[in-house]
């Protein structure tokens, strides 16, 4: 049976391209009014389905309709928040988009029943209902703040693992390579390189520690509207909450009682992060380092060989030499150059255009000058008529015997016993002997084998005063050895490894000077010692008691054996001689504790860093900003036209707008990113609270999941067609 001719002539079929989107597809008048709060159209389908009425003639033909069953109603219209739907193509079809399940069928049809039509002053296009899920639509992507997008934070974070390695790869060279060089000395604070050279890890400091500034003050920022998103957020911790105004040491208190732990984890890493800048200026330090120069080749001044010069006939090297030790005991001086206690080393030049203070190291030869002094006993004798002591001592086959007089309390000497008569004068023991009347006759007698040995030796020298700090014995000296070429006459004939005693000579008429200075040198020595024993601790009559002559006698003739040997075993002779110079050099180190801590503090904050945008990325995931916030413009965009901001609306005091907000919870529509209260129309389709987060691996997968947050209007049967039951 053909469907009944419309009433009203101006109905006109409805188009399926100005169809919306819904599963609707029966709609009444009222929910027409409702829908587009125009005039209700027409009521044709009500009035079918309608029971008739006793008191109304239907003069309308009878029509095929099935009615509605008994007890079934009209479906009511959503109350929903709707948005403009952007336009969508036409492709022809007679099925209207998003509806695949439905057909409009054309009204020539005679077997399906026009369901609803339209006037022409009321076709626009109607909205649609706020379903996030629907299948083919998905929400803008939003705004984010540069330091929260991947591009910034990843290489910022990779720079900082990166910095904390280097610095810790840089420590390790600097303790390997013993610094590095500096030209002048930048540690004097008053110098304009000392700025040079702290200043550029300051300020890479600086620009690290502003760049995660940055990120904290965008996460501050983007917190009230992370809130909202979450749904059901109260005053305090979104429309209320400003973290920005906040001192840093105080403001992650605050967050951590919001339970906004990323806001306080954040904060707390701006505090560590301003660390950085003094451990920075500490990293480079200035330090006197023990530095190697280059080999260099110089030449050797001398070499073994009996040098028996002008000074060796006269004698005049040998008073020189006893009155040097003399001095040295009284004055306590220090051993004249290339002299080191026992040791006299062959000279040579040194490296001062290298440097001006350092140590030397060199491979040459040294005689080792030896005393042998050990003590004896005396056998004293006084005198039967009291004027003095008859005195003797012998050790060794060698004897030897003297008299004082009592006309003065102390008296001193040195000679040389009698010994093997085939043995030199020159070559013979020596004897320090001592006596004195005060407080009681006593007496001590040193017996004394000088003797020299020859050695390689490994020698430091100091470059300033030409010293001789320390003498390493490497093997006994040889005629292969180096600088060995006029040590013949030393170790054969005529000393055959013998040492000269320095107090008897091999004299030849002597002129008075000569004897005199023979005379001179022999009376020097003992009141060297005489002079030692009265210097020291025990005084005179001590060194007495305690035995101490040997040791003074010991330490004097020493001495004295190692300045003969400088004049008397050594020639004139240039060889070259390889040395190593160690001198002290201002040089830049990396700081130990400095490079540790910082490196710490970097590893830190990278790590810490990444949790906080992989969780804040996950947080933020359904807020989709359309523009930056934070201006008036963008506050009123978000706010206007809303229950909240008609509610705070001619409020100017912060009391009154808290009072106003009180008790009362928002939401945020990613949609139209409008701020929605509770109890006001739509707040149910909008963000619902937050699911408990997964984990960190579900933040890092990044793959778009529908959201559950948003209420779905339930589904629509079929349309039935004409005629079915």
């Amino acid at each position: 049976m053909p469907p009944p001719a419309s009433p009203s002539p101006q109905r006109q079929p409805f188009e399926t391209g100005e169809s919306f989107g819904s599963d609707m597809t029966i709609v009444s008048a009222e929910e027409t009014t409702n829908l587009i709060g125009r005039q209700p159209a027409d009521t044709t389908l009500n009035d079918y389905h309608a029971p008739p009425s006793p008191n109304t003639t239907n003069d309308k033909p009878p029509s095929t309709l099935p009615s509605l069953p008994k007890g079934a109603m009209a479906m009511p219209a959503p109350q929903s928040v709707y948005h403009p739907e952007p336009s969508l193509p036409n492709s022809g079809s007679d099925t209207p988009p998003f509806t695949p399940s439905q057909r409009l069928l054309p009204p020539e049809s005679p077997s399906h029943v026009q369901f609803a039509t339209y006037r022409d002053d009321e076709k626009q296009s109607p909205p649609r209902f706020h379903v996030e899920d629907t299948e083919g639509m998905r929400l803008e992507k939003g705004w984010v703040p540069w330091p929260l997008r991947p591009w910034f934070w990843i290489p910022f974070v990779l720079i900082l693992t990166a910095a904390a390695i280097g610095l810790e790869v840089g420590l390790h060279f600097s303790k390997k390579n013993q610094g590095w060089p500096s030209s002048r000395d930048i540690g004097n604070e008053t110098s304009v390189l000392h700025y040079v050279y702290t200043l550029p890890p300051v300020a890479v400091a600086a620009i690290l520690v502003a760049m995660w500034t940055w990120t904290d003050i965008e996460i501050k920022k983007m917190q009230p509207y992370v809130d909202l998103v979450h749904g059901d957020s109260p005053p305090h911790r979104s429309l209320l909450l400003d973290y920005t105004r906040t001192n840093n040491f105080v403001v992650w208190t605050n967050a951590a009682s919001n339970k906004h732990y990323l806001v306080a984890l954040a904060s707390l890493m701006v505090i560590l992060s301003l660390a950085f800048q003094p451990l920075a200026a500490a990293l480079l330090v200035v330090k006197d380092t023990w530095w190697q120069e280059p080999d260099v080749t110089l030449k050797s001044l001398q070499a073994i060989g009996l040098n028996q010069n002008l000074q060796f006939d006269d004698l005049s090297s040998f008073l020189a030499a006893a009155g040097y030790a003399s001095a040295a005991v009284l004055y306590n001086l220090a051993d004249p150059p290339f002299v080191n206690g026992p040791y006299t080393v062959a000279q040579f030049q040194l490296p001062t255009d290298l440097a001006s203070n350092g140590t030397v190291f060199a491979n040459t030869t040294a005689i080792k000058s030896e005393t042998g002094c050990q003590p004896v006993p005396v056998q004293m004798t006084r005198r039967a008529d009291g004027s003095g002591w008859d005195n003797s001592a012998s050790s060794n086959g060698c004897s030897i015997s003297w008299s004082v007089d009592n006309t003065v309390p102390l008296l001193f000497g040195t000679d040389t016993p009698t010994c093997d008569p085939a043995q030199p004068p020159q070559f013979s023991p020596v004897i320090f002997w001592f006596f004195t009347y005060q407080p009681q006759p006593m007496v001590s007698a040193t017996y004394c084998y000088p003797s020299i040995t020859l050695w390689d030796v490994n020698v430091n020298v100091d470059l300033a005063s030409g010293n001789v700090t320390k003498v390493t014995e490497l093997r006994p000296f040889t005629s292969s050895s180096n600088f060995s070429s006029f040590s013949a006459n030393v170790t054969g004939t005529p000393l055959n490894g013998r040492a000269y005693n320095g107090i008897q000579f091999n004299l030849t008429n002597p002129d008075e000077f000569v004897r005199a200075r023979r005379n001179a040198t022999q009376l020097q020595l003992p009141a060297s010692v005489y002079q030692a024993a009265l210097l020291s601790k025990e005084g005179l009559i001590g060194s007495f008691q305690a035995g101490r002559f040997v040791e003074l006698s010991n330490e004097v003739y020493r001495k004295y054996l190692a300045l003969i040997a400088k004049n008397v075993y050594f020639l004139s002779a240039e060889e070259p001689l390889t040395m190593q110079v160690k001198t002290i050099k201002k040089r830049v180190w990396l700081s130990d504790t400095a490079v540790h801590l910082l490196a710490a503090a970097l590893l830190l904050l990278a790590f810490f860093g990444t949790l906080v945008h992989l969780f804040h990325r996950s947080d933020r995931r359904d807020l989709r900003l359309r523009h930056e916030p934070g201006t008036i413009a963008s506050a009123v965009s978000i706010g206007a036209q809303t229950g909240m901001g008609n509610l705070l609306a001619g409020m100017q005091h912060s009391k009154d707008i808290s009072q106003a907000l009180q008790d009362k919870k928002f939401r945020i529509d990613p949609h139209t990113m409008k701020i929605i209260m509770e109890g006001e129309e739509g707040y149910e389709y909008a963000a619902s609270p937050m699911e408990r987060r997964k984990s960190i691996f579900a933040a890092l997968q990044g793959q778009s999941r529908v959201s559950r947050r948003f209420s779905r209007p339930p589904s629509m049967p079929d349309t039935p067609k004409s005629g079915s039951v």
